[in-house]
Parts: structure tokens; C-alpha cells; sequence
């Protein structure tokens, strides 16, 4: 079997989203002829740990290799970090960033080499496979690739340089950021992509790439993980239900969404007691006072973190999902993979988003109701919306031929192919000016 190794920063048990495209593409490679083997960090903390994610990479047998970190850490049971304040949090991590680029893994990249060159001398690797961010990941594969001579297949969950998490204190900043990527893209064989608006800032920036220099890839479901869940009871529901998972960090925030239940149960009071909103994950202290500010504390249910597993059990177990970014910078190029998931539960979806790839996603998917983030109103309006339909139980249903265009199984496929051409090419050949004729099924 041909060998990939998957350089990630992030990888199970931390507790987020960025682990489930590793994980997920290193579980489907093996049936398409292709064994991964893992280069990750040992995770000192986190706020959360994934056990159910954990059990998935051991019971898969997926060769796993960590860097050098400290004896007391997330896999030996570490406390848990406690979830901070939005405002807190960013400005840890910005004055981290002043200091140390592209984040505040930088330390990390030495040590990701040295694994690196090990592994690749001790594994006939025929591909090397890096995401993400952290960034320092892709950085760590484009020294690994100039020294091994090794087809190099980069592939990007966020934009490096128009993130929401992207800080840059000074034009300094910046540019160091620009020099960094550029230098990783000089020697990528393949740029992947989640989004369309990732690729098409990477062209924007970098003159000398081409729209064929770029493939899309999007954030997929699991198929098997849904037949699991829906194989134990699901979650108890005495009422309708709008669901949301993940965490609030950068552009995503509950603010206006509670600001609107407020507003919906004042327009109709009748509703109160017959809806609930349910947050699966954490929910910070300031977070925890809108709730109270808005009054709407009998209508919500938090049950806090749960196992990716439970946490689609949530979801199959709800009405409607809500989903949010809020205006800002960045914000068109937010995509995330549990966007991919409510795909595949095939439920309708409240969305509160701007423009950007996030929303024209969900246009194709058809069952959802769209409005701008930051309008209480309009998400007022929306819910009472919702609730007559769940009422007359005529609510929307999901475009079947694009819920299935996300299954993951088919885009490790489409991945796949594109290490099959790499690796069949002379190394001489110009590999930016031999590229296959794949097209995106999406």
C-alpha cells in the first residue's frame, strides 16, 4: 500500500472542529490504496478533549506520531483550560501573535521537521499531505518536501492571510505572514482549498498563480458516523428545537440570536414553553449573562461539551440548526465543517450570515432561511417563522443530490486522485504545468 504522511498541528482528542478533515481523509485513504501516517503535535491543553474522536483513531489502527511535549498533557489527563471570555482570549492570543509568526505554534515547526525526516527515512512516503491552519504545519511540510524531493499537497480549512483570527500588530506582520506562505506555495505540487473565496484571495495575492494552480475540496460528513448515531436513542425533545454546535470564538457569537428568541416571544408569547434553543458545547460567562439579560432562560438548554458522536445525535435530534458568522473581517471566507455535518443531517437551518462561501453553500442546500447576522428582527421573525411551519409540519427539505456531493468517502476520492497524478509524474517534469484534468463534483 502507498504511504501518505499527513502532517496536522490539531488531531484527536483535542476537542475541535480543524481534527475532523486528518482524521476523516486518514480514514477513508486506505480504500483507495493509500496508508497514512500521522505527524501531529502531543497537545499540552485544551479546553476540550474529544474521547469518542480518540477511540476512532486507536480502533482505525492509524500510525500516529507526536512530537516532544511536556509529560503532563491532554493525552496523559491534563486539566482541561476553563473556557475564557471572548475579549480575554483574543487578546492572549494577539500578544502571542506580536511575537511569534504565523502563530503561536511557531515552536512547534523545528520539531515537526525533525519527526519528519525520521518517519520519511524509516517510510517509503510518496506523498506528503499537510493542512491547515495551524499553519506552521504546511510550513513544516515545504522544508520537508525541499529536502526529500517529495510531492507536497497543502491544503487550506482557512485563508492564512484574510482569516478572522488573523492578527497583525504592525505591516511587519504581514508581510513576514506573506513571505512565510510564499515560500510554502514555491514548493507545493497542489494547493486544496474548502472554499471558493480561499482560493480566489490566494490568486488575488499571488499574481503568478493560476485558477488551475487551485482545487476546491469541500469540509465533508462522515456517512458512517451518522448510521452511529442514529443507532442509540437520540436526546430526549419535549419541545421544538434549534440546535447549534461548536464554540464561540472570533465572528461567531449567541448574542443576537438570544437578543432575537427575546423578540420572537414578545411578538408571540404563546411560544414560550413550546420552543427551545439547544447549544452543544461550551458556553462562556459573558455568554451565560445574555441568557439572563434577554430573559430567555427557560428556553435554553446547554449540555456543555459532548463526543463528536453524542454531538450528532443532538443535531438528528432537533428541528432546526442554527448557524452564525458575524460581520467582519474574514467573515465570506468561513466555511466550517460542522456546516458539512448539518448537510448531513439533512435538517433545516436558520442561518445568520453575511455574504461569503458559507452563505452560497447554503442557498444550494435550499432547506434554510437566510438573514444578515447582526438583525434581531429579522432572526425574530425567522424562528416564529420556523415554529408555524414545524406547526403545520411543512417545513423545507434539503436538496438530496447536494447533501451528498459532501459525503467525505467521495472527496478523500477526489484527494486521492490528485496523489495519484503527483506521484506518477517525473519529479523534472514541472508538476504547476502538468496538472490533471479533475474537475470539483461541487
Amino acid at each position: 500500500m502507498k504511504k501518505v504522511l499527513v502532517i496536522t498541528h490539531d488531531f484527536p482528542p483535542i476537542g475541535k472542529g480543524s481534527v475532523l478533515r486528518p482524521l476523516k481523509f486518514s480514514k477513508y485513504f486506505r480504500n483507495y490504496g493509500w496508508e497514512p501516517i500521522v505527524l501531529t503535535s502531543t497537545p499540552r491543553s485544551y479546553y476540550f478533549r474529544d474521547e469518542s474522536l480518540m477511540r476512532e483513531v486507536e480502533s482505525l489502527g492509524i500510525k500516529v506520531y507526536r512530537t516532544p511535549g511536556s509529560s503532563n498533557n491532554l493525552l496523559t489527563g491534563r486539566k482541561l483550560k476553563d473556557l475564557p471570555n471572548e475579549g480575554p482570549r483574543k487578546l492572549k492570543r494577539n500578544i502571542s501573535r506580536y511575537r511569534k509568526q504565523p502563530d503561536e505554534h511557531r515552536s512547534w515547526i523545528n520539531k515537526a521537521v525533525k519527526l519528519g525526516k525520521e518517519i520519511i527515512e524509516s517510510h517509503k512516503i510518496e506523498i506528503i499531505y499537510a493542512t491547515g491552519p495551524s499553519f506552521t504545519a504546511l510550513i513544516a511540510a515545504g522544508e520537508l518536501k525541499e529536502k526529500f524531493k517529495i510531492p507536497l499537497v497543502t491544503d487550506y480549512q482557512d485563508s492564512w492571510l484574510h482569516s478572522p483570527s488573523a492578527y497583525y500588530p504592525m505591516g511587519y506582520h504581514r508581510l513576514r505572514n506573506m513571505k512565510l506562505e510564499q515560500e510554502v506555495i514555491k514548493v507545493t505540487d497542489e494547493i486544496i482549498t474548502t472554499n471558493r473565496r480561499i482560493k480566489e484571495y490566494l490568486i488575488e495575492e499571488y499574481d503568478y498563480l493560476r485558477h488551475d494552480d487551485i482545487n476546491i475540496i469541500h469540509h465533508g460528513y462522515d456517512n458512517d458516523d451518522l448510521k452511529l448515531a442514529a443507532q442509540g436513542p437520540l436526546p430526549e425533545k419535549p419541545k421544538m428545537r434549534f440546535t447549534t454546535s461548536g464554540n464561540f470564538f472570533d465572528l461567531v457569537t449567541p448574542k443576537y440570536f438570544f437578543e432575537g428568541m427575546r423578540l420572537a416571544f414578545e411578538k408571540k408569547p404563546d411560544m414560550r414553553g413550546k420552543i427551545e434553543a439547544c447549544f452543544i458545547g461550551g458556553l462562556s460567562k459573558e455568554n451565560l449573562k445574555l441568557i439572563q439579560k434577554n430573559n430567555v432562560s427557560d428556553a435554553v438548554i446547554n449540555p456543555g461539551y459532548v463526543g463528536h458522536i453524542e454531538s450528532i445525535k443532538y443535531l438528528m435530534a432537533s428541528d432546526v440548526l442554527w448557524f452564525m458568522i458575524d460581520k467582519g473581517t474574514g467573515s465570506e471566507v468561513i466555511a466550517p465543517v460542522r456546516l458539512a455535518e448539518y448537510f448531513g443531517v439533512r435538517k433545516p437551518i436558520l442561518a445568520c450570515v453575511p455574504d461569503g462561501a458559507a452563505k452560497q453553500l447554503m442557498r444550494d442546500y435550499e432547506a434554510v432561511r437566510i438573514c444578515e447576522p447582526d438583525e434581531p428582527e429579522d432572526i425574530a421573525k425567522l424562528i416564529i417563522e420556523y415554529y408555524e411551519l414545524y406547526t403545520k409540519r411543512m417545513m423545507p427539505i434539503a436538496n438530496e443530490e447536494v447533501v451528498r456531493k459532501f459525503n467525505v468517502d467521495k472527496m478523500t476520492y477526489q484527494l486521492v486522485r490528485y496523489f495519484e497524478f503527483l506521484r506518477d509524474i517525473p519529479p523534472e517534469f514541472g508538476i504547476r504545468k502538468a496538472k490533471p484534468a479533475i474537475e470539483n463534483e461541487y
